[in-house]
Protein backbone atom coordinates (compact mmCIF):
# COMPACT_ATOMS: atom_id res chain seq x y z
CA UNK A 1 0.00 0.00 0.00
CA UNK A 2 1.54 3.30 -1.14
CA UNK A 3 1.81 5.97 1.31
CA UNK A 4 3.27 9.14 1.44
CA UNK A 5 6.73 9.10 3.20
CA UNK A 6 6.98 11.23 6.82
CA UNK A 7 9.78 12.47 8.53
CA UNK A 8 11.31 15.41 11.11
CA UNK A 9 8.79 17.29 12.06
CA UNK A 10 5.16 15.67 11.24
CA UNK A 11 6.45 12.46 12.26
CA UNK A 12 7.16 13.81 15.35
CA UNK A 13 3.92 15.43 15.62
CA UNK A 14 2.08 11.94 14.37
CA UNK A 15 4.13 9.97 17.14
CA UNK A 16 2.90 12.72 19.84
CA UNK A 17 -1.14 12.39 18.53
CA UNK A 18 -1.18 8.44 19.87
CA UNK A 19 1.45 9.29 22.85
CA UNK A 20 4.61 7.17 21.76
CA UNK A 21 6.63 9.26 23.81
CA UNK A 22 10.29 8.09 23.73
CA UNK A 23 9.48 6.19 20.56
CA UNK A 24 12.22 6.40 17.56
CA UNK A 25 10.25 6.11 14.51
CA UNK A 26 11.89 6.43 10.95
CA UNK A 27 13.11 9.92 10.32
CA UNK A 28 13.09 10.85 14.44
CA UNK A 29 15.95 12.35 15.41
CA UNK A 30 18.16 9.53 17.18
CA UNK A 31 16.64 6.85 14.94
CA UNK A 32 20.31 5.72 13.46
CA UNK A 33 21.55 5.38 16.87
CA UNK A 34 18.55 3.65 18.49
CA UNK A 35 18.34 1.15 15.57
CA UNK A 36 22.40 0.10 15.78
CA UNK A 37 20.79 -1.06 19.41
CA UNK A 38 18.35 -3.13 18.10
CA UNK A 39 19.51 -4.59 14.92
CA UNK A 40 16.09 -5.30 12.38
CA UNK A 41 16.78 -8.21 10.38
CA UNK A 42 13.67 -9.42 8.07
CA UNK A 43 12.23 -12.68 10.09
CA UNK A 44 15.14 -11.97 12.48
CA UNK A 45 15.64 -15.18 14.69
CA UNK A 46 11.45 -16.72 14.10
CA UNK A 47 11.43 -20.46 13.52
CA UNK A 48 10.77 -21.43 10.48
CA UNK A 49 7.17 -20.54 9.10
CA UNK A 50 4.23 -23.00 8.92
CA UNK A 51 1.27 -22.98 6.60
CA UNK A 52 -2.17 -21.26 8.40
CA UNK A 53 -5.35 -21.15 6.88
CA UNK A 54 -6.69 -16.99 6.48
CA UNK A 55 -8.62 -15.76 9.23
CA UNK A 56 -6.21 -15.84 12.25
CA UNK A 57 -2.33 -16.42 12.77
CA UNK A 58 -1.62 -20.30 13.51
CA UNK A 59 -1.28 -21.07 16.99
CA UNK A 60 -4.31 -18.87 18.31
CA UNK A 61 -5.31 -21.40 20.96
CA UNK A 62 -2.42 -21.71 22.98
CA UNK A 63 -2.23 -17.94 22.53
CA UNK A 64 -4.97 -17.82 24.57
CA UNK A 65 -2.67 -18.58 27.07
CA UNK A 66 -0.03 -16.86 26.30
CA UNK A 67 2.18 -15.32 23.48
CA UNK A 68 2.09 -17.12 20.38
CA UNK A 69 4.40 -19.56 20.74
CA UNK A 70 5.37 -20.57 17.42
CA UNK A 71 6.20 -18.29 13.47
CA UNK A 72 2.94 -18.74 10.93
CA UNK A 73 2.61 -18.17 7.60
CA UNK A 74 -0.95 -17.62 6.81
CA UNK A 75 -1.90 -16.55 3.19
CA UNK A 76 -5.15 -14.68 2.69
CA UNK A 77 -8.06 -14.24 0.42
CA UNK A 78 -8.54 -10.71 -0.64
CA UNK A 79 -10.30 -11.90 -3.88
CA UNK A 80 -10.53 -11.82 -7.70
CA UNK A 81 -7.08 -12.98 -7.91
CA UNK A 82 -5.51 -11.04 -5.14
CA UNK A 83 -3.39 -12.55 -2.07
CA UNK A 84 -2.02 -11.06 0.82
CA UNK A 85 1.12 -13.65 3.02
CA UNK A 86 1.53 -12.84 6.04
CA UNK A 87 4.69 -13.59 8.38
CA UNK A 88 3.28 -13.55 11.79
CA UNK A 89 6.08 -13.74 13.96
CA UNK A 90 6.86 -16.05 17.06
CA UNK A 91 6.57 -14.27 20.85
CA UNK A 92 3.54 -11.87 20.66
CA UNK A 93 1.33 -11.44 23.45
CA UNK A 94 -2.49 -11.08 23.02
CA UNK A 95 -2.18 -7.34 23.34
CA UNK A 96 0.53 -6.87 20.62
CA UNK A 97 -1.39 -9.54 18.30
CA UNK A 98 -4.64 -7.36 18.14
CA UNK A 99 -2.38 -4.28 17.43
CA UNK A 100 -0.49 -5.88 14.67
CA UNK A 101 -3.91 -7.29 13.11
CA UNK A 102 -4.90 -3.73 13.17
CA UNK A 103 -2.14 -3.01 10.34
CA UNK A 104 -3.00 -5.82 8.75
CA UNK A 105 -6.33 -6.18 9.07
CA UNK A 106 -6.42 -2.89 6.97
CA UNK A 107 -3.99 -3.62 4.56
CA UNK A 108 -6.11 -6.97 3.46
CA UNK A 109 -9.11 -5.05 3.61
CA UNK A 110 -7.59 -2.16 1.35
CA UNK A 111 -6.46 -4.66 -1.36
CA UNK A 112 -10.70 -6.01 -0.98
CA UNK A 113 -11.58 -2.29 -1.28
CA UNK A 114 -9.52 -2.24 -4.95
CA UNK A 115 -10.61 -5.26 -6.40
CA UNK A 116 -14.50 -4.45 -5.36
CA UNK A 117 -13.78 -0.87 -6.87
CA UNK A 118 -15.20 0.57 -3.19
CA UNK A 119 -18.03 -1.58 -2.92
CA UNK A 120 -16.21 -3.15 0.08
CA UNK A 121 -15.41 -0.64 2.54
CA UNK A 122 -15.05 -2.43 5.54
CA UNK A 123 -11.18 -1.35 5.42
CA UNK A 124 -12.51 2.18 6.85
CA UNK A 125 -12.97 0.52 10.38
CA UNK A 126 -9.46 -0.10 10.90
CA UNK A 127 -8.18 3.28 10.37
CA UNK A 128 -8.76 6.69 11.37
CA UNK A 129 -7.69 10.34 11.42
CA UNK A 130 -4.73 10.37 8.91
CA UNK A 131 -4.55 6.70 7.66
CA UNK A 132 -8.38 7.01 7.00
CA UNK A 133 -7.69 9.76 4.97
CA UNK A 134 -4.51 8.08 3.11
CA UNK A 135 -6.04 4.93 2.46
CA UNK A 136 -9.50 6.27 1.17
CA UNK A 137 -6.95 8.21 -1.02
CA UNK A 138 -5.07 4.84 -2.22
CA UNK A 139 -7.88 3.32 -2.95
CA UNK A 140 -10.03 5.74 -4.59
CA UNK A 141 -7.12 6.17 -7.12
CA UNK A 142 -7.40 2.58 -8.59
CA UNK A 143 -11.37 3.13 -8.62
CA UNK A 144 -10.48 6.39 -10.56
CA UNK A 145 -8.27 4.77 -12.56
CA UNK A 146 -10.64 1.82 -13.06
CA UNK A 147 -7.82 -0.49 -12.11
CA UNK A 148 -7.88 -3.11 -9.91
CA UNK A 149 -5.29 -5.59 -9.11
CA UNK A 150 -3.95 -9.58 -8.69
CA UNK A 151 -1.21 -11.82 -7.67
CA UNK A 152 0.61 -11.25 -3.99
CA UNK A 153 1.50 -8.77 -1.51
CA UNK A 154 3.79 -10.16 1.05
CA UNK A 155 3.99 -8.69 4.95
CA UNK A 156 6.77 -10.40 6.98
CA UNK A 157 9.29 -9.33 9.36
CA UNK A 158 6.47 -8.26 11.32
CA UNK A 159 7.54 -6.32 14.76
CA UNK A 160 5.75 -4.12 17.55
CA UNK A 161 8.91 -1.90 18.62
CA UNK A 162 7.36 0.51 20.45
CA UNK A 163 4.33 0.23 22.82
CA UNK A 164 3.46 3.38 25.31
CA UNK A 165 -0.10 3.66 26.97
CA UNK A 166 -2.68 3.51 24.63
CA UNK A 167 -0.40 4.10 21.45
CA UNK A 168 2.00 1.39 19.79
CA UNK A 169 4.18 1.22 16.46
CA UNK A 170 3.99 -1.63 14.57
CA UNK A 171 6.92 -2.36 11.21
CA UNK A 172 5.87 -4.39 8.85
CA UNK A 173 8.59 -5.63 5.73
CA UNK A 174 5.97 -4.91 2.50
CA UNK A 175 7.10 -6.77 -0.43
CA UNK A 176 4.54 -5.50 -3.62
CA UNK A 177 6.66 -7.46 -6.38
CA UNK A 178 3.87 -10.21 -6.69
CA UNK A 179 1.30 -7.58 -7.38
CA UNK A 180 0.03 -6.79 -11.31
CA UNK A 181 -2.42 -3.66 -11.53
CA UNK A 182 -5.34 -4.71 -14.59
CA UNK A 183 -7.69 -3.35 -15.84
CA UNK A 184 -11.10 -3.71 -13.72
CA UNK A 185 -13.37 -4.19 -17.03
CA UNK A 186 -11.37 -6.95 -18.59
CA UNK A 187 -9.17 -8.48 -15.76
CA UNK A 188 -5.77 -8.33 -17.94
CA UNK A 189 -2.76 -6.36 -16.65
CA UNK A 190 -2.09 -2.90 -17.81
CA UNK A 191 0.75 -2.29 -20.05
CA UNK A 192 2.33 0.25 -18.02
CA UNK A 193 2.69 -1.02 -14.64
CA UNK A 194 3.45 1.48 -11.72
CA UNK A 195 7.05 1.25 -10.08
CA UNK A 196 5.95 -0.23 -6.75
CA UNK A 197 5.18 -2.99 -8.25
CA UNK A 198 8.82 -3.62 -9.40
CA UNK A 199 12.24 -3.57 -7.40
CA UNK A 200 13.66 -1.25 -5.68
CA UNK A 201 10.46 0.34 -5.13
CA UNK A 202 8.17 -2.71 -4.74
CA UNK A 203 10.03 -3.57 -1.45
CA UNK A 204 10.06 -1.12 1.65
CA UNK A 205 9.07 -0.42 5.23
CA UNK A 206 6.03 -0.13 6.38
CA UNK A 207 5.73 1.83 10.41
CA UNK A 208 1.85 2.13 11.25
CA UNK A 209 1.32 4.31 14.48
CA UNK A 210 -2.04 2.30 16.24
CA UNK A 211 -4.31 3.78 18.87
CA UNK A 212 -6.38 1.51 21.44
CA UNK A 213 -9.95 3.48 21.28
CA UNK A 214 -12.79 3.47 24.02
CA UNK A 215 -14.38 0.80 22.23
CA UNK A 216 -11.29 -1.83 22.61
CA UNK A 217 -10.06 -1.88 19.31
CA UNK A 218 -6.83 -0.65 17.62
CA UNK A 219 -7.11 1.40 14.63
CA UNK A 220 -4.11 2.48 12.27
CA UNK A 221 -3.78 6.29 12.99
CA UNK A 222 -0.73 7.00 10.48
CA UNK A 223 0.79 5.64 7.94
CA UNK A 224 4.75 6.10 7.20
CA UNK A 225 7.05 4.06 4.75
CA UNK A 226 10.97 3.91 4.15
CA UNK A 227 11.51 3.01 0.56
CA UNK A 228 14.77 2.29 -1.24
CA UNK A 229 17.24 3.67 -0.66
CA UNK A 230 17.01 4.35 2.71
CA UNK A 231 18.24 1.59 5.40
CA UNK A 232 15.85 0.51 6.55
CA UNK A 233 14.23 -0.23 3.12
CA UNK A 234 17.18 -2.04 2.22
CA UNK A 235 16.99 -4.15 5.43
CA UNK A 236 13.74 -5.80 3.96
CA UNK A 237 15.27 -7.23 0.80
CA UNK A 238 15.82 -10.64 0.71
Amino acid sequence: MGVVSVGGMRLRAAVAAVTLSGSCLLGAAGCAEAGAARPFTPGGDAAPASSAPSGGPAGQASASAGGLSVATEQTVDAGQGMNVSIEWPAGLDIEQQAMVKAFTDGYVASWRAVVTQGEDDAYLGSVQDQAGRDAYTWVRGFVDRREAATGTAKLYAIRVPSVSGRGAEVDACVDQSGVRVTDAGTGRPVARQPAWTRPPAAVYLQVAAVRKGDDGAWRVKTYMHASYPHQRAKECRR
